[in-house]
């Protein structure tokens, strides 16, 4: 078999980009660099047991990142797996809305924040690795995303500045709680794409009935947990979120919000009142 022979079968099974990731696909099974492949005439038959193995799994619908085992975030690699929610590059969002809100020429402060569900943890690391000073809370209760969790703190060398939590207990302690929580709409969960609904955790993805219940739970829980003037920065799903914690009560004040690619509030920046 060929390099082409693999990318067809990608291409029929409807794969937008099948070049690309059987290159991909190809350069993980086999440890060789993506710009020899096209310059293999043909692959010995143990080689090709090992492509196959990666080209199937990606005809049968599972995600790239799940097959390759690490998704790209804010320009790094992350671990990620079974049991994990896919970073996307809608939630860098939340990264811009934080230098915003906390330049981070200012981080001779010591930031002290709160990632409230953080799956990979791409989003407190991403942190870490921009706020030097910073220190980082990860609210976690997924035993399997909890493996991608510590392996990615350990990737990057800040499991010492991290501190990984199932519940909380402090008071007005944190500056700022960042969160990518559930937010689609219970009876949206079966529309999503077969990669994301078939594979990818619905713990992670639904957030009931209008997709608003984590957001009245932190929201909740911001009260007795963010410093007074603290922030909260959240990703948001669809406009009627967007709306409801512009005036979600009197404890917050809406600061804005950053738009995505698509050009969508993406991410809302809340404060709390002093």
């Amino acid at each position: 078999m060929k390099v082409n022979d693999f990318i067809q079968r990608l291409e029929h099974s409807g794969i937008t980009n099948a070049k690309q990731e059987t290159l991909w696909l190809i350069s993980s099974a086999l440890g060789v660099d993506t710009s020899k492949i096209l310059t293999i005439e043909k692959f010995s038959p143990d080689e090709i047991e090992k492509i196959n193995a990666l080209i199937s799994r990606r005809e049968a619908g599972e995600p790239l990142q799940y097959i390759m085992g690490e998704a790209d975030f804010y320009g790094r690699d992350f671990y990620v797996g079974k049991g994990v929610l896919i970073p996307r590059h809608d939630t860098e969002t939340l990264i811009t809305a934080m230098k915003k809100f906390f330049p981070v020429e200012a981080d001779e402060q010591k930031l002290k924040f709160l990632d409230w569900g953080t799956g990979s943890g791409c989003i407190a690391i991403t942190i870490l690795l921009e706020y030097k000073n910073s220190f980082g809370y990860m609210l976690e209760n997924s035993e399997a995303a909890l493996k991608f969790t510590e392996k990615n703190l350990r990737r990057y060398d800040v499991q010492n500045r991290a501190k990984i939590i199932s519940e909380i207990n402090c008071e007005n302690n944190f500056d700022l709680i960042i969160s990518n929580p559930p937010y689609i709409p219970s009876n949206e969960i079966s529309t999503l794409d077969d990669t994301v609904k078939n594979y990818e955790p619905h713990s992670a993805l639904d957030g009931g009935i209008d997709g608003m219940d984590f957001y009245r739970l932190i929201l909740k829980q911001a009260v007795k947990i963010l410093k007074p003037e603290g922030y909260i920065i959240f990703e948001t799903g669809n406009m009627f979120q967007v709306e409801a914690m512009k005036n979600f009560n009197d404890e917050f004040i809406f600061e804005g919000e950053i738009l995505d690619t698509g050009n969508f509030p993406r991410c809302i920046v809340l404060r709390r009142r002093d």
